[in-house]
C-alpha cells in the first residue's frame, strides 16, 4: 500500500471517516469475501469481487497510520517541552516506567548499606568514648513502671551521673532504666514487656530497683541473690528476717505453688521509704525493692548502695 488515500479507496471509504465506520467498513467486506469463497461456480459482477488480502492490507495500514499519530500526538504533548531531547526524555521515561520496580529496590538497597555503615561508625566511636571513661563501680537499672524526668528515660547518663555524687569513692556508675508495665492495657504494653524480657537476656547489672509486681516475676526465675546469705562486706549491716526492710519471698512455680527448688530467703530491701526516688528523679509506683543480682560483678558495691539509702533515713 503506497499511500493513506489510496487504502480508503481499496475499503470504499474517504478519508474523513471514523474509526468506527472502518471497522464497520472491513467487517461488511471480510464478510462479502467470506460468502464469495463459499460459492461454488457461482457468477459475479467484477465490481463485486472483494480481494480480501488488498482489503486487509489497506484495513492495516489506516490503522497503523493512526496508531503512529496517536503515539506522535502523545509524544509531541509530553515531550514537546524537551524539543531536541525529546527522543531521549522519551527513552529515559520509558526505562524508568519499565525499570522503576528494579530502581526503587536499589535505592532501599543503597539506603540500608548507608544505614548499615553509620550505625557501624556510631558503634565504633561510642566504643571509644566508653575506652576512656573511668572502671564502672556499680551497674544499676530501674526494672519496672519508673519514669526518669517526663520519658520512660532513654537517656540515663545523667541518672547514673547523679548516683555518682552520693558516692565519694566512685567515679562511675552505668544507670539504665527499663519500663515494664505490670498490666496489658494495650498493644504497647504487650511490646514493653516483650522489650522488658529481652533487656534481661545476657544483661550484666549489678543492682535492680524494682516495683513489688516485677519483683515477684523475676525472683520466681532464681534471678536474685537471697541476701540473708551474701557473706561479703557488710553483710552484718544488711536487714534480716523479721525486720521490716527485709522483703522474704518464698518463689513460686508456673501454677502458683510454692518451687520446691528454691527456698524462701530475703531477696530484696525495700527502699519505698527512702529518700531515693526523689533525690535521683525517679517516680512511679512509690514501691523501690532494692534486689542484687545472683551473677552480679560487684555485690558489695550494690550492697553499699543500699545501705546509703537505708542509713539516710536513720
Amino acid at each position: 500500500m503506497e499511500d493513506l488515500k489510496q487504502a480508503y479507496e481499496v475499503l470504499g471509504l474517504p478519508e474523513t471517516a471514523t474509526k468506527e465506520e472502518l471497522e464497520n467498513r472491513y467487517f461488511l467486506l471480510t464478510r462479502r469475501a467470506r460468502a464469495q469463497k463459499m460459492r461454488e461456480g457461482g457468477e459475479h459482477a467484477a465490481g463485486e469481487a472483494v480481494d480480501l488480502d488488498k482489503v486487509s492490507e489497506a484495513y492495516r495500514y489506516i490503522r497503523d497510520y493512526e496508531e503512529n499519530q496517536a503515539k506522535a500526538e502523545f509524544t509531541a504533548k509530553e515531550y514537546g517541552k524537551f524539543k531536541g531531547m525529546a527522543g531521549k526524555a522519551q527513552k529515559w521515561d520509558h526505562i524508568f516506567h519499565y525499570y522503576k520496580v528494579h530502581m526503587l529496590i536499589g535505592l532501599i538497597v543503597l539506603a540500608l548499606i548507608g544505614y548499615g555503615i553509620k550505625a557501624f561508625v556510631d558503634h565504633r566511636e561510642e566504643q571509644a568514648r566508653l575506652a576512656k571513661l573511668p572502671p564502672i563501680d556499680l551497674s544499676v537499672m530501674f526494672y519496672g513502671e519508673f519514669f526518669y524526668g517526663d520519658s520512660f528515660g532513654t537517656d540515663t547518663e545523667p541518672l547514673g551521673e547523679e548516683i555518682v555524687k552520693r558516692f565519694p569513692d566512685w567515679q562511675r556508675v552505668q544507670a539504665e532504666l527499663t519500663y515494664v508495665p505490670l498490666e496489658v492495657k494495650s498493644e504497647q504494653d504487650m511490646a514493653l514487656i516483650q522489650k522488658g524480657m529481652i533487656v534481661l537476656i545476657d544483661n550484666k547489672t549489678d543492682l535492680f530497683i524494682l516495683d513489688k509486681g516485677n519483683f515477684e516475676k523475676l525472683a520466681n526465675q532464681e534471678f536474685f541473690l537471697p541476701l540473708d546469705q551474701y557473706e561479703g562486706a557488710d553483710a552484718g549491716e544488711l536487714p534480716q528476717d523479721g525486720d521490716s526492710r527485709a522483703i522474704v519471698y518464698q518463689p513460686v512455680d508456673s501454677e502458683g505453688q510454692p518451687d520446691p527448688d528454691m527456698e524462701e530467703a530475703v531477696y530484696a530491701i525495700d527502699l519505698s521509704g527512702t529518700k531515693l526516688g526523689e533525690e535521683l528523679g525517679v517516680s512511679g509506683t512509690g514501691e523501690y525493692y532494692a534486689a542484687v543480682k545472683a551473677s552480679a560483678a560487684r555485690p558489695e558495691a550494690a550492697v553499699e548502695f543500699i545501705l546509703h539509702y537505708l542509713n539516710e533515713t536513720k
